[in-house]
């Protein structure tokens, strides 16, 4: 099964990429060469390097070869018996030997065979069945990484466009100390309220670089990439409540819990087969020297099992089944909740993002523009101004974090179905109405 995401798609589709002016100083310490890098190939690197998926091809042919193991018949049985040699009087030497050659085949009965391949069979299952959640497990943890330094990589542009409009405001203000019409003081606040922007971005270039080894730590490199290219700010349309109730029936851990109820069932039928007693036949020849003569023997051998034995591992499968039932109902519902609980989160970020795209940072803008205008003509203070600005700049930082937990949520949505929830690709986000 092949585990494809809703977010690489919609980060590759829409094609979009940080503004430049972001990526020279955050990126700094690479190589000048280095290019962008997009999801699809991070969840390349992933699927070829990880060292979670290396061991396998391994375990698959382990699994093989017990399933092989497990369709071997008994194999004959080759039985040689000398009797009265080197004895005395008539028996001295080999003058009396009795030899005796047989051939016994031991005959399985309850199929104990298929029983045992049946068990194979499922083990073998149950092992694809880890490699697809371990697959989607690091295809998802991989994501998660590129996610958040997508987000930081649009934090940092958002924290230079604020330093661009204190920088802006600062030669206002120097301006304004000319005409002698500003004290020294409002000169002093900005420039602290600069620095501070400027240290925010050095603590942010230094994120953005650990976050990128975090990022190349998935496929056991080092990052040999100056970014990553996505906009988060495109949010998917999702299927409703009952398609997703649906698609969590086909996902992986549901087939994993499916397949080892079913391990549990064909060991109780194993067990069951295993009570049964297997007869061993066995036929051969038989050499007297003494009266030199060879006769044919038979044989016939049925071992006694005891009845306690057979019951205690009939019992021990018996609760094993049980068991694997229990924890697929629980599962089931578990799974459930956790899915309508991710689908109402889901939607409550959509109408946040929404809200505050279409009113607060509107709203903020034209605080900052008003403020800013008033400031220039004296009628508005410093601090007024400043409490604009940083009014703008929460309100940016809000809408980032909305559309990154948005796709983080979407993100373990996926996970839990295994498979992608976009209906129809990337869709702008739908606008509101003003009130």
């Amino acid at each position: 099964m092949c585990m494809r995401f809703t977010l690489p798609i919609l980060l590759a589709v829409t094609g979009y990429c940080l503004s430049a002016s972001a990526e020279p100083s955050a990126n700094a310490g690479l190589n000048a060469n280095a290019e962008p890098l997009s999801l699809q190939q991070a969840l390349q690197h992933t699927l070829q390097r990880s060292s979670v998926l290396q061991a396998y091809p391994y375990q698959q042919r382990i699994a093989e070869a017990n399933l092989l193991q497990a369709g071997n018949r008994p194999v004959p049985q080759l039985d040689i018996a000398v009797e009265n040699i080197f004895g005395s009087g008539d028996n001295r030497g080999l003058a009396g030997a009795e030899l005796t050659l047989s051939l016994s085949q031991q005959i399985e009965l309850g199929s104990k065979r298929q029983r045992r391949l049946d068990v194979a069979g499922w083990q073998s299952q149950l092992q694809q069945d880890d490699y697809e959640l371990a697959r989607l497990d690091v295809l998802a943890d991989t994501t998660g990484q590129y996610i958040q330094l997508l987000h930081l990589q649009q934090q940092r542009l958002l924290t230079e466009q604020k330093i661009g409009r204190e920088t802006a405001l600062l030669n206002t203000a120097l301006e304004r100390s000319k005409a002698s019409n500003l004290h020294e003081a409002d000169i002093s606040r900005i420039k602290l309220k600069l620095l501070r922007s400027q240290i925010a971005l050095t603590t942010l270039d230094q994120q953005l670089e650990l976050q990128r080894y975090k990022l190349a730590a998935r496929w056991n490199a080092e990052p040999d990439f100056s970014a990553v290219t996505g906009n988060l700010s495109t949010l998917p349309l999702l299927p409703g409540l009952a398609e997703l109730q649906t698609r969590l029936q086909r996902s992986p851990l549901t087939n994993r819990y499916l397949t080892r109820q079913r391990l549990a069932q064909s060991r109780l039928q194993q067990a069951e087969a295993d009570s049964k007693a297997d007869i061993t036949l066995s036929a051969g020849v038989k050499r007297n020297e003494a009266q030199n003569d060879t006769s044919l023997v038979l044989g016939f051998s049925l071992p006694l099992y005891s009845a306690a034995t057979s019951k205690a591992s009939r019992q021990m499968a018996q609760a094993e089944q049980e068991l694997a039932a229990t924890q697929q109902q629980l599962n089931h519902t578990e799974l459930n909740l956790l899915l309508k609980h991710y689908l109402l989160q889901l939607n409550t970020l959509r109408s946040i993002t929404a809200a505050i795209t279409n009113q607060l940072l509107p709203q903020a803008a034209h605080l900052l523009a008003t403020s800013t205008a008033g400031y220039q003509q004296g009628q508005i203070d410093l601090l007024s101004v400043l409490a604009a600005d940083e009014e703008l700049a929460q309100a940016n930082l809000e809408l980032l974090e909305s559309q990154s937990r948005f796709h983080l949520i979407l993100l373990e949505l996926e996970r839990l179905t295994g498979q992608p929830l976009a209906l129809s690709g990337p869709v702008p986000l739908p606008a509101m109405e003003n009130e």
